[in-house]
């Protein structure tokens, strides 16, 4: 018995390249190994997630999973093109193909997932929304928002949030909508609204554009969970899933004390199985999905783990100074965790 239990569970694991053989191929996958670069759709200026500075360079943490990708894909992170893409223009660029994934503070929801043709790859940030208002308007709570005028970019999940907040209530308030997410914030910096609303990871980095961002204030009470992350086409699943699994080894990393600086130690050093398979140094994950083994090796090298992309980005690390919150493993109090490597 013994002998058949292990010569099934042989057989299984050889076909395992054989069935990876057999999958579709991928059209984006192939389309970008062809040009040598990643078309990567994100935000059109939000500092902390995706902003460009002066010289046309990009940095946030939705432009780190973009690095990060490339890096698993092409082997250099510095192989992307990011094309700014605003709350109504995402969709149609990605269902068009004009871009392979959107990495920008998208909310995941079942509408979007049902109706949209595309899929969500996991969540690199668990977002929540709030209101920024004027300090000297001495709001404490949402609830002190009842009669004022609220502005957001429309079409966005807080536009309808924030609607059904109040109304839930039976509080009055003005929404006043702007097809530009930059118009709704300007908006509100020159007085024309009492609050603007969006997540507040979103608020943080919109609060230091602002000319007087210490005459600003963030409300620390969160009306929706918002969890956002890469989003792809529907239709080609092993493109998805070099998506889904580059963030996941990015978390992985960060759970197995895998960083930029030790990965060398580690790929050459590490008893540890998943730590070995998610280097590269033990079987052939990587060629499963029509990459390298050391895909995500190269991600860890060149751009570092989650932690350490969001502490220079949106961490203490920056300007934002965001806690890491929601955002921790799920071994230190937060949600982060992902499936295993095996």
């Amino acid at each position: 018995m013994k002998f058949i239990v292990s010569a099934v569970a042989a057989s299984l694991f050889a076909c395992g390249s054989a069935f990876a053989q057999q999958l579709a191929p991928s059209p984006t996958l192939d389309a970008v190994k062809a040009r040598g670069h990643i078309e990567c759709g994100v935000h059109l200026g939000l500092p902390g997630f995706s902003f460009a500075n002066d010289k046309g360079e990009w940095t946030g943490l939705d432009v780190d999973y973009c690095r990060s990708l490339a890096a698993a894909v092409l082997g250099d992170a510095t192989k992307v093109k990011y094309t700014p893409t605003s709350v109504q223009q995402r969709w149609p660029m990605l269902q068009s193909g004009q871009v392979d994934l959107l990495s920008r503070n998208t909310t995941i929801t079942f509408s979007r997932n049902a109706t949209l043709g595309v899929n969500f790859q996991g969540i690199n940030f668990y977002e929540g929304q709030t209101f920024v208002v004027r300090t000297k308007a001495k709001v404490a709570k949402v609830a002190d928002l009842a009669d004022a005028t609220i502005c957001v970019a429309a079409g966005s999940t807080e536009e309808k949030n924030a609607a059904d907040w109040f109304r839930e209530r039976n509080l009055k308030v003005t929404i006043i909508n702007f097809q530009k997410n930059d118009d709704a914030i300007s908006a509100y910096d020159q007085g024309r609204c009492d609050a603007y609303t969006a997540g507040i990871g979103a608020l943080a980095g919109q609060r230091i554009k602002f000319k007087n961002p210490d005459e600003h204030q963030i409300l620390t009470e969160i009306i929706s969970n918002d969890p956002q992350g890469p989003v792809t086409r529907q239709g080609d699943e092993r493109w998805q899933a070099v998506v889904r699994w580059a963030l996941n080894g990015m978390i992985a990393a960060e759970a197995f004390d895998v960083t930029s600086r030790n990965v060398d130690e580690m790929k050459a050093n590490s008893a540890n199985a998943e730590v070995r398979r998610l280097l590269g140094v033990e079987g052939n994950f990587g060629q499963l999905l029509g990459l390298s083994n050391d895909w995500i090796y190269q991600v860890i090298k060149q751009v570092g783990n989650y932690g350490e992309s969001y502490e220079r980005t949106v961490g203490m690390g920056s300007p934002l100074k965001l806690a890491r919150g929601k955002n921790e493993l799920w071994t230190k109090g937060g949600l982060l965790y992902t499936p295993p490597f095996q």
